[in-house]
C-alpha cells in the first residue's frame, strides 16, 4: 500500500472518529431521551413502575450517566415498599458500548441502595411476556459490574404487623448484570441480631420478574465477630461458616458454629459450645426452619429441630424447638443454668423437652418456657452433707446401720418439669435410691435461688 493510500486511510479514519464523537457528544444535550430509555428499559424488564429524579449525561470523552432519586415499584403494588430505591448512581462506559446491541456499560456505582424483597410472587399477564419475548433473552442494557455501598436488604414479612428484617450491606459487587444473566456476587453484610459481620460469595439469578422469590441463589458464607450479648440473656463470641443454595424463598443452609465462651447470664458460667445444622430459610421474610441441629458443650451432646419465625407486631423472632439429650451429664446442664462453680448434682442425663422462646426485648430467661421430662441416673450430690443424708436414708430403709456400713449410694431421679419466668418446677417426680423411693414436687427460682 502506497504512502498516499495510507494518508487517505488515516484522514478518512480520523474524520470518521471525529464524526462519531461529535454525534455521540451531541447526545449529551438529549438527556431526556436517554432518561426515557433507562426508565423504559427498567419498566419493561421488571414489569414495574419506575420514577427517576435527577438525571444527567456526559458522553465525552467517555460515557458517564449520573442520577438520583430512582425508585422501582411493581405495577399495582402500593401495599409494599418499592422493590428498589436508590439515593444516587453513576454509570460509566465506552463510546462503542453505547452504540452496541445490547448497549453495554462497564460499571455502575450505587449509593444508598435499598432492596425490598416482597413476600411471594407477583401475578401478571403472561401475554405480555409473549409480546416482549423470552425473559431469558438478551436485554437492551448489560452492565459488566455493579458496585453498591451503604445498601440495605429488607425482607418484607408475609403477615401484616410483623417487623421487616433489615440487613445493612456495606459493600456488594455483582457481575454481569443483564436480562437472563446468572450473576456472581461478593457481599459484606451486618446481621442485625445477633450482631455480626457476614461475608458471602456465590451466584444469583437469573431474576424472575414475575416471581422474585423464585430467583436461584447459591453461595458460601462466614459469620465473624458475632456478639451474642446483643441478645438479652446470653453472651459469648460466635463464629460460623457454611454453604447455602436454592431459590430466594427457600434457601437450604448447612454449616457449623463455634462459641468458646457461651454463657447464659442467669448463671454466668462460660462453656465451649459447637453446633452443626441443616436448615431452610425463607429469604422473603427471614423465617428459618431447623431440620437438624447437633450441639455439644463440655461432655454433653444434644439434638434439636424446630423453627425460628417472625412474630406479629413484635420485633425479633420466636424460637420453637424440640430438644433431645440421650446420654448427657446433669452437671453440664446445671453449669449452664445455675450460678456457682460446683453443680448441685452429678450423674447421667436423658431429656426430651419442648422449648418456646417468644420474640421480645426482655431477657431470654424471662421469656423462655420449657416443658419436658428427664431421667438422671447414677446421681450423687456434690454437697457432702446432703449426700451423707441420702446414703443414711437408703441404709436405714434397708435395715442397715449407717454407723457400720458407711455406704455412699447412687440415686435416680425421674420427673416431668417446666421452666417459666426463671422458675423451675418439678411435677410427678420420683427420687429413688436402694431401699426407698420418694415422690416429690416443688419449684426452684433460678434467679432468686428460692
Amino acid at each position: 500500500m502506497s504512502r498516499l493510500t495510507l494518508v487517505r486511510w488515516a484522514i478518512f479514519g480520523c474524520l470518521g472518529i471525529l464524526v462519531a464523537m461529535a454525534v455521540v457528544a451531541g447526545l449529551g444535550s438529549r438527556t431526556e431521551t436517554l432518561r426515557k430509555l433507562v426508565v423504559q428499559t427498567l419498566a419493561e424488564r421488571l414489569d414495574s413502575e419506575v420514577d427517576l429524579g435527577v438525571f444527567s449525561v456526559d458522553t465525552f470523552p467517555t460515557v458517564r450517566i449520573t442520577g438520583a432519586g430512582l425508585t422501582i415499584r411493581h405495577r399495582g403494588r402500593r401495599d409494599v415498599p418499592p422493590l428498589v430505591a436508590v439515593e444516587s448512581f453513576a454509570i460509566d462506559g465506552g463510546l462503542l458500548g453505547l452504540w452496541s446491541r445490547p448497549r453495554r456499560f462497564r460499571t455502575v456505582r450505587v449509593t444508598g441502595l435499598r432492596i425490598s424483597i416482597p413476600p411471594g410472587g407477583f401475578k401478571r399477564d403472561r401475554s405480555a411476556d409473549d409480546e416482549q419475548g423470552d425473559a431469558s433473552g438478551a436485554g437492551p442494557i448489560v452492565i459488566d459490574k455493579l458496585i453498591a455501598e451503604n445498601a440495605a436488604l429488607v425482607l418484607v414479612p408475609r403477615k401484616a404487623g410483623k417487623e421487616p428484617k433489615i440487613f445493612d450491606i456495606h459493600r456488594l459487587t455483582m457481575e454481569p448484570l443483564g436480562k437472563g444473566k446468572v450473576m456472581s456476587y461478593e457481599a459484606t453484610i451486618t446481621n442485625p441480631l445477633p450482631t455480626g459481620l457476614v461475608e458471602a460469595t456465590g451466584t444469583f439469578g437469573p431474576w424472575h420478574r414475575e416471581d422474585p422469590g423464585g430467583a436461584p441463589l447459591t453461595g458460601r458464607y462466614t459469620f465473624d465477630n458475632v456478639d451474642l450479648s446483643t441478645v438479652k440473656g446470653i453472651g459469648g463470641h460466635l463464629t460460623s461458616t457454611g454453604t447455602f443454595g436454592g431459590q430466594l424463598d427457600r434457601i437450604g443452609v448447612s454449616g457449623e458454629t463455634r462459641t468458646p465462651d457461651f454463657f447464659v447470664k442467669v448463671s454466668g458460667n462460660p462453656v465451649p459450645l459447637t453446633t452443626t445444622f441443616d436448615a431452610v430459610v425463607d429469604g422473603t421474610d427471614g423465617d428459618t426452619y431447623l431440620n437438624a441441629v447437633s450441639a455439644s458443650f463440655l461432655e454433653t451432646s444434644l439434638t434439636a429441630k424446630g423453627a425460628v419465625v417472625g412474630a406479629e407486631g413484635v420485633k425479633g423472632r420466636t424460637v420453637k424447638v424440640h430438644v433431645k439429650i440421650e446420654n448427657g451429664r446433669i452437671q453440664d446442664v446445671l453449669r449452664v443454668a445455675v450460678r456457682g462453680e460446683e453443680p448441685l448434682m452429678r450423674g447421667r442425663l436423658a431429656l426430651h423437652a419442648d422449648m418456646n422462646l417468644p420474640a421480645g426485648p426482655s431477657d431470654v430467661m424471662d421469656r423462655l418456657a420449657v416443658t419436658g421430662n428427664m431421667t438422671v441416673t447414677a446421681a450423687r450430690f456434690t454437697d457432702g452433707a446432703v449426700q451423707a443424708k441420702i446414703s443414711d436414708l437408703s441404709e436405714r430403709a434397708r435395715g442397715l446401720n449407717p454407723e457400720e456400713s458407711r455406704e455412699n449410694v447412687n440415686a435416680q431421679l425421674r420427673a416431668r418439669f417446666s421452666l417459666a419466668r426463671g422458675v423451675l418446677t418439678l411435677r410427678d417426680a420420683g427420687f429413688g435410691m436402694p431401699g426407698a423411693t420418694l415422690h416429690v414436687a416443688g419449684s426452684s427460682g433460678l434467679f432468686s435461688e428460692a
